[in-house]
C-alpha cells in the first residue's frame, strides 16, 4: 500500500485519487475482473455464478475502477436489507451464494453494506478513496460497512481505517460505523474534522494516563513444519484445543496420520497460535485438524494458515481440496470456495456433527510437475522457488562409479 492508505485514517477520510475513476461495471468489465482476480482470489471462480446473479439483480453493486490505461481493478458490495443484516449478524448469511431476498432492491436504501470482494492489486489500493466517494451518495452515506479481512494485509488495512470487531455477531466479522465519520470532502469539512481530531487528541492524552493492558501482538506469519520442534508446537496447540477444551480422547485426536502429513503453523508474534495439516490422495488433498488457541481466536491467523495450505497443495498440483466442516463453521470454509459435497448427508465423529465439503480450483501454471526438473522436486517442502542445498552439492565432482571401485580393488593379473 502507498499514499494516504498507509496513514491511520478513518475510511471516509481517505481522499479520492486523481488517477482513478469509479463507476458501475459493465458486463464485459465484470468478466474481465473475474478473470484477472481469479489467480489471486482462489474462491473467485467458485462464487462467479453468485457474482453474476447479484450483478444482474443490481449492477450498481459491482464497481469498475479505471485509470488512464483502462480497467485497473474492481470492488463488489452486497447491499443488505433488514433481513440480510440480521442474517449477517446471526452468521446465517451465505456469502458464497447470497439469497437475493436478503439484498436491497435497486433504488432502495440498504441497511448495511457488506464489502464482498476487492481487487485492487499493488498501488491501486489508493483508489479506495474513490470507492468511498461513490458510496457517499444519498441513501448510502450513513450506512455502516461490514467486512471480513481475508489476509493479514486486509487486517492491517481495516485496523488503520477504523473497523472494529462486531460485539454481537460472528467472531470474524468487523464493522465500520459511518454515522460518526465525517466524510472527506470540502476544506470546511476538513477543518471540522481537524477540530474533532483536536478534541480526540485531548481524550487520548487523558487515556494515556490510565493503566493499559499489554497490547496483543499483531504480526502474523505461517511456516511449514519441518523438524521435531515444529511438530512439538503442532501437538501442543492441538492438545490445548482438542484434548483440554473439547475433551477429545487422545487416540481419536492423534490418529496415526501425523507422520504422513504436511503441517502448517501460524504464529502471532513469536507465539505458535494455530495449526493445520494436509494429507494427499490420488486426485485430491484433504485439509484437517485446524486448531486455534483460545487467546488468538480474534486474530486472522486461522485465515492465513488455511490460505497458505490451499496455496501449498495447489502448488503441488492438486485442484480439488476436501475436508470435514464441523456444524456451524461451514461459512468459514466457504471463504476458500468450499461447498457441501453431499448436502444433507452429515455424519458424526468425536461427538460432533460434520459435513463433507469440497473446493475445486483451476490448475496453477507454476504447479510442481515432472517438467519442473529434478532440482526443484528435491527442494524442501513448500520452498520450491529458492535453490536448495542439494543444488549446491552438484558443484562437487561425482564419486567414482561402483564398477570403477570394484576394478581398482581386484589384484593385478599375473603375466
Amino acid at each position: 500500500m502507498d499514499g494516504p492508505i498507509l496513514k491511520r485514517r478513518a475510511l471516509d477520510h481517505i481522499p479520492p485519487s486523481r488517477r482513478f475513476t469509479v463507476r458501475p461495471a459493465t458486463a464485459s468489465e465484470l468478466s474481465l475482473l473475474i478473470e484477472r482476480a481469479a489467480p489471486e482470489i482462489p474462491a473467485m471462480k467458485v462464487i462467479e455464478p453468485a457474482i453474476r446473479r447479484v450483478f444482474a439483480f443490481n449492477p450498481e453493486t459491482i464497481l469498475a475502477i479505471l485509470d488512464a490505461r483502462g480497467l485497473a481493478g474492481g470492488f463488489a458490495f452486497l447491499y443488505l436489507n433488514e433481513s440480510g443484516l440480521k442474517r449477517l449478524l446471526d452468521g446465517a448469511l451465505s456469502i458464497a451464494d447470497p439469497d437475493l431476498g436478503d439484498l436491497a432492491v435497486p433504488g432502495e436504501a440498504p441497511r448495511a453494506l457488506y464489502a464482498w470482494a476487492m481487487y485492487l492489486p499493488g498501488a491501486r489500493v489508493a483508489a479506495m478513496g474513490n470507492v468511498m466517494e461513490f458510496v457517499r451518495r444519498p441513501g448510502l452515506a450513513n450506512v455502516d460497512m461490514y467486512a471480513r479481512p481475508g489476509t493479514s494485509k486486509g487486517w492491517k488495512f481495516m485496523e488503520r481505517t477504523g473497523f472494529e470487531p462486531v460485539r454481537e455477531g460472528p467472531n470474524d466479522l468487523f464493522v465500520y460505523r459511518r454515522r460518526s465519520a465525517a466524510p472527506f470532502a470540502s476544506p470546511v469539512h476538513r477543518q471540522l474534522a481537524g477540530l474533532s481530531e483536536a478534541v480526540a487528541s485531548k481524550l487520548r492524552c487523558a487515556e494515556d494516563r490510565l493503566p493499559k493492558a499489554p497490547a496483543r501482538p499483531r504480526r502474523m506469519h505461517v511456516k511449514v513444519a519441518r523438524g521435531a520442534d515444529d511438530l512439538l508446537m503442532v501437538y501442543a496447540i492441538r492438545a490445548a484445543v482438542f484434548l483440554a477444551e473439547q475433551a477429545c480422547p487422545y487416540a481419536e485426536e492423534f490418529d496415526g496420520n501425523d507422520q504422513c502429513a504436511t503441517h502448517f503453523i501460524g504464529f502471532v508474534g513469536s507465539e505458535p497460535a494455530c495449526c493445520l495439516r494436509a494429507r494427499y490422495f490420488a486426485d485430491f488433498a484433504k485439509l484437517e485438524r485446524l486448531a486455534v488457541r483460545k487467546e488468538f481466536r480474534r486474530t486472522r491467523v486461522s485465515f492465513d494458515v488455511v490460505r497458505t495450505a490451499v496455496e501449498h497443495v495447489r502448488r503441488k498440483g492438486f485442484r480439488r481440496i476436501y475436508g470435514h466442516a464441523r456444524q456451524g463453521v461451514e461459512k468459514f470454509w466457504a471463504h476458500f470456495g468450499a461447498k457441501p459435497l453431499s448436502p444433507g448427508n452429515d455424519f458424526v465423529f468425536s461427538d460432533h456433527l460434520y459435513s463433507e465439503m469440497i473446493a475445486e480450483y483451476d490448475a496453477l501454471p507454476d504447479a510442481i510437475g515432472l517438467e519442473s526438473g529434478p532440482y526443484v522436486i528435491v527442494r524442501p517442502e513448500g520452498d520450491w522457488d529458492r535453490p536448495g542445498v542439494l543444488e549446491s552439492s552438484a558443484e562437487r565432482k561425482p564419486r567414482e562409479s561402483q564398477q570403477e571401485i570394484v576394478r581398482k580393488a581386484r589384484p593385478a593379473a599375473r603375466a
